[in-house]
């Protein structure tokens, strides 16, 4: 029995002498980045939902539904219905992709009736968006609601990208640019 016992802690000597010669080299793998990979797979299967929908074989299966892929659906045609409007007053630099990832108001119009139906339609764009990034949460099993604020950037990061010249875009130190030449 004391033999067992001594050649137990020799061996557990031993081990704990041998790990700290042996130097391992960690691979931790960019967990923002498979995130961020995540975030736009599951906007892109939104898309791919939207188009699946809207076909006349996508209706039979429109049915099938959850309540929550139904609001999703819903603003992603919302945010369709109103982009040449939205694109025509981003050119017109009345509106701005903001840091936070959504629309922002950057000059009033002139008419008081016209400043109510922009006001309208960015408030439509923006809360469309938010229910996009809030289904994109609930479809990926390693995000949560505390994650919001990551996949708003991935979004602004994303709309930055997409911005057409003469579009204004918010940089992260909050100051606004005109994006120049060929889309980025």
């Amino acid at each position: 029995m004391m033999k067992r016992i001594g050649l137990g802690l020799l061996t557990l000597s031993l081990m704990v002498l041998a790990v700290g010669c042996v130097k391992l080299k960690p691979v931790v793998l960019n967990r923002k980045t498979q995130l961020e990979n995540q975030v736009l797979g599951a906007f892109q299967r939104l898309e791919r939902d939207l188009v699946l929908s809207s076909s006349v074989r996508g209706n039979a299966d429109a049915a099938k539904l959850s309540p929550l892929q139904r609001e999703a659906l819903e603003a992603l045609m919302i945010r369709e219905f109103y982009r040449d409007d939205i694109d025509a007053l981003k050119q017109e630099q009345l509106l701005g992709e903001g840091k936070s990832g959504m629309l922002e108001l950057l000059t009033q119009p002139k008419e008081p009736q016209q400043l109510e139906e922009v006001r309208r339609q960015v408030k439509q764009e923006n809360d469309a968006r938010m229910v996009i990034m809030r289904r994109v949460i609930q479809i990926n099993r390693d995000l949560t609601e505390k994650d919001l604020p990551m996949v708003r950037r991935i979004f602004y990061r994303l709309n930055r990208q997409t911005a057409n010249p003469g579009d204004r875009v918010q940089l992260e130190s909050g100051q606004w640019e005109v994006v120049k030449g060929e889309k980025q």
